[in-house]
């Protein structure tokens, strides 16, 4: 049947997964197609999906992430039960040895389709926000949702599934915290395993931000549920976003869309790689929001770094990202940052702090947005010492100018500590339009570590019009 070693990880599992690059669990979206619209979804509202996969993908992740050591696919969707072949897919994973976790809103579910993950072991999670069906009906968009999902976990349950297999998934919004205690017990009592967490501020929610609530009452809520499970003999200190649960997923986990695209997880929404380009093992070796998220002690900003939960806890890096634009900062969403919210920084902010030039050899101005791909801000001032009387920006100087951009995302990504100096060397530059006094330059580029402490700086550099200025690479060597 299942073995529950393949779904539930110990804390010294994952530090040893960690810290010999393997997997212990990997998510995988089965497609993007959905029945509901939950007006908390991650998907975009207006978001044009593809119907199915690229065929190969699924095939692939399962494939890189046995050979990685993982011991579970969790299936995301969309709605799962929606692809074609899920059948199939499920008894592929199992013939693999691994455990299959699907998460569903409950709107397709058979006593067959139900025998068949039973026998298959499967671990399936039911979307449940509340008992109330008009409050059901507004989280998930569609009539008689909670219907379905009730009908969904009788048939489950009739199947043979127990506690330990069979979950129910709830968000904590304003329209559900009166009764999220309540429906904790409820599905406690009926040997149903409760998934709860915080929203994660993306996608449609950011058209509902009526559904997000107040931090403190958040931790009453945790607070209160931690208490009755202690008294039933489920141990676990309250921290967001998940109760009852931590989340480290990235130390051990990552996510795969439809087109084979690699996702720290669904609130860093940065691809680092593709499966269909490259290994998966490469993509996670060689990328570093892993290898920072790994190493999240050193890494981690402010508040959230010296907090006495730190080595079992980094918040929520979701939230953190698209509150701030920082991966690395502090969760903006954590009740113990209620209080702290100033010295979380957010993008954009000015990138003088971080570059050891100062006027008129500064030229840098904002750092805009951090990630695989950077994006550093510059307005060509009338001191600059590299404007010629026609007030054109000398070509001679681009390499200087991609420079600072890539000292101010150093800086940046190691929590403002400046280093003394680049030493940069332009190569391959190709120079399209030239760069006037007055002109607001944005610089994009990304970074690939050569040797040592060399790096290779890819960069393209678009005036106020999005036009085309300069394109290139630049080695630099930190000093």
């Amino acid at each position: 049947m299942f073995d529950i070693h393949h779904y539930d990880f110990t804390d010294a599992e994952i530090a040893a997964a960690a810290a010999a690059d393997r997997l212990l669990s990997l998510e995988v979206e089965f497609n993007r197609q959905c029945n509901y619209r939950c007006p908390y979804c991650y998907a975009a509202a207006s978001e044009q999906v593809p119907a199915q996969y690229d065929p190969r993908v699924i095939d692939v992740a399962v494939s890189q992430a046995a050979e990685l050591g993982a011991r579970k696919i969790v299936i995301l969707g969309g709605e799962p039960f929606l692809f074609k072949g899920l059948r199939d897919k499920v008894s592929m994973i199992r013939a693999r040895g691994l455990g299959v976790e699907i998460h569903t809103n409950g709107s397709i579910m058979t006593a067959e389709l139900a025998s068949f993950l039973f026998a298959q072991g499967c671990r399936v999670v039911v979307k449940f926000n509340t008992r109330n069906p008009a409050v059901h009906e507004l989280l998930t968009g569609v009539k008689e949702s909670l219907d379905n999902s009730l009908n969904t976990l009788r048939l489950l349950q009739e199947a043979g599934f127990s506690e330990d297999m069979l979950g129910a998934s709830s968000v904590i919004s304003a329209d559900n915290i009166d009764e999220v205690v309540d429906l904790w017990k409820y599905l406690r009592q009926r040997k149903i395993r409760p998934h709860f967490e915080i929203l994660t501020p993306q996608g449609r929610l950011l058209s509902h931000q009526e559904l997000e609530v107040d931090l403190r009452r958040l931790q009453a809520v945790f607070t209160e549920i931690e208490q009755y499970d202690r008294s039933i003999g489920h141990a676990w200190d309250a921290q967001p976003p998940l109760v009852g649960a931590k989340c480290l997923r990235h130390t051990y986990s990552a996510l795969i869309n439809a087109e084979g695209e690699v996702f720290p997880c669904v609130g860093i929404d940065i691809a680092i790689g593709n499966i269909l380009a490259q290994p998966l093992a490469k993509i996670l070796r060689d990328s570093v929001i892993i290898k920072d998220l790994k190493n999240h002690l050193e890494m981690i900003k402010g508040p959230c770094r010296v907090c006495d939960k730190a080595a079992s806890c980094y918040g929520c890096r979701g939230a953190a990202y698209q509150l701030t634009g920082d991966y690395l900062a502090s969760d903006p969403l954590c009740w113990r940052n209620a209080d702290k919210q100033a010295q979380i920084q957010a993008l954009p902010m000015a990138a003088l702090p971080y570059i050891p030039h100062r006027p008129p050899m500064a030229m840098v101005e904002k750092i805009v947005k951090a990630g695989v791909t950077h994006v550093v801000s510059a307005v060509i001032r009338p001191d600059n010492l590299f404007v010629n009387g026609a007030g054109v920006l000398d070509r001679a100087v681009i390499p200087e100018l991609v420079a600072q951009a890539g000292a101010a995302m150093d800086s940046f990504h190691y929590d403002g500590r400046v280093r003394p100096g680049f030493l940069a060397i332009g190569h391959a530059i190709r120079c399209s339009r030239d760069i006037h006094c007055g002109d607001e330059i944005s610089i994009t580029l990304s970074e690939d570590n050569i040797l040592d402490n060399w790096y290779q700086l890819n960069f393209s550099i678009s005036n106020q019009l999005g036009e085309l200025c300069a394109q290139g690479e630049v080695n630099v060597c930190i000093i």
